[in-house]
């Protein structure tokens, strides 16, 4: 073998070793960050959300100081939306300006007028833009109040917000509006969205009538789906209405969201307070 082959030779085993040991050292960098990104997974987004009976006109006769209370406590804790009752117009005109042009607020009138002129209803306020929205009405049976519920496919991740407020005769129609909620919420559920609702429901954890939205973890005949942003799995909380019950929900489809705890805020301006709630998209 002449001088000029064995060189070859050498160099050739030399490139053979340095890919191999280039391979090695490779196969070890890529090891090491898969590990570490298996270890981080998907980032899982906590929302949070406000919900909140203004007592509009009730409390307030249409006057605009709740609204600036709202908007104050929306530009401080910064949710991904806000889900409001007893608001008249002119209070969601004013929550809208006050919020500014990166907000949303879609108001749904019911039946009366408030006491400024303006219509009574609900509303549903939230950062950025919606893909839809749509406005459902609820049964009526016992000729009262009619009763809507509103939601939003918000901005960002796949997060459908609703906010809606219960009747509070016991004559059937309380109990007919939960149930359609929970079945809405439930076509929601089925149409692969993650689906929250908050509100005003006019009945305390315990009764039968929130059945269809409690998921059976939380016992006394739940059939439903959903878990309460309070956690889970007990039907009791801090007291959110006047007369010191429970009667303001967040409720989140169990499976997409993880409870993530709640704070209640009292309110000069209203009989209800501030129900802050994080639920925890995963």
């Amino acid at each position: 073998m002449s001088a000029s082959s064995t060189r070859g030779r050498g160099l050739s085993m030399r490139s053979v070793f340095s890919r191999v040991v280039l391979g090695v050292a490779v196969a070890a960098a890529v090891v090491v960050p898969a590990g570490a990104a298996r270890a981080a997974g998907p980032q899982a987004t906590t929302v949070l959300t406000l919900s909140f009976n203004m007592c509009g006109n009730k409390c307030n006769d249409g006057r605009l100081a709740v609204a600036d209370d709202v908007a104050a406590a929306i530009a401080n804790r910064d949710p991904k939306a806000a889900t409001l009752q007893e608001v008249c117009a002119g209070q969601a005109q004013r929550l809208r300006a006050r919020l500014g042009a990166a907000w949303t607020v879609k108001h749904v009138p019911t039946r009366h007028q408030c006491d400024d002129g303006s219509d009574y209803g609900i509303a549903l306020a939230y950062r950025g833009e919606s893909a839809w929205q749509r406005v459902w009405p609820l049964p009526n049976p016992g000729g009262h109040e009619p009763r809507k519920m509103v939601c939003a496919k918000l901005s960002g991740p796949d997060v459908l917000a609703c906010s809606t407020h219960i009747d509070f005769h016991a004559d059937g129609t309380r109990g007919a509006q939960i149930r359609e909620v929970a079945r809405i919420m439930d076509d929601y559920a089925a149409a692969g969205h993650a689906a929250y609702v908050g509100g005003d429901f006019n009945t305390a954890p315990g009764d039968d009538q929130l059945d269809p939205l409690y998921r059976p973890a939380y016992g006394g005949g739940a059939t439903g789906r959903h878990n309460e942003a309070g956690g889970c799995c007990t039907r009791d909380g801090a007291a959110t209405g006047d007369g010191g019950r429970k009667i303001d929900y967040v409720f989140g489809l169990a499976g997409r969201f993880t409870p993530g705890g709640i704070d209640v805020v009292a309110s000069g301006l209203s009989d209800h307070r501030e129900v802050w709630a994080k639920l925890v998209l995963g």
